[in-house]
């Protein structure tokens, strides 16, 4: 028998608890939810898709981590986003946190870019801009 392997261990497993307050600019997931963190306050999305849409570093943690932040409102999308309206079909570029409803066929061509089909809660949480 090998004395050296019959006195190595195998390695302990350690869990690993690392939890401090999340900084700004990232997302926190909690029991409660999702919520975006920015200069001492955290804002709540108004979906999953919403919160997608940001396509940041997602952290883990506790609500008792964010008790001491504020509650400063609700986000939407990202500026860039094409939503649709699930009820009507109408087409959404959100810009400056507005909804910019697309009248112009060729304004979708020129963006290329995914449109991701939402409900009337998601679309109206955004104040209505000018149309594309």
């Amino acid at each position: 028998m090998n004395i050296r392997k019959a006195f190595q261990k195998s390695p302990a497993k350690t869990k690993h608890n690392y939890n401090p307050v999340v900084p700004s600019g990232l997302i926190a997931h909690t029991e409660s939810g999702y919520f975006y963190i920015k200069a001492g306050k955290k804002f709540k999305f108004i979906s999953d898709k919403a919160m997608h849409s940001w396509s940041l570093p997602i952290i883990e943690t506790l609500d008792v981590k964010l008790n001491k932040l504020i509650v400063a409102g609700t986000l939407g999308f990202r500026d860039g986003t094409l939503i649709k309206d699930f009820s009507d079909g109408k087409i959404y570029l959100v810009s400056d946190s507005k909804r910019r409803h697309i009248t112009d066929p060729d304004v979708l061509k020129w963006l290329n870019s995914e449109i991701i089909e939402v409900g009337q809660k998601e679309i109206f949480v955004h104040d209505e801009g000018e149309q594309l």
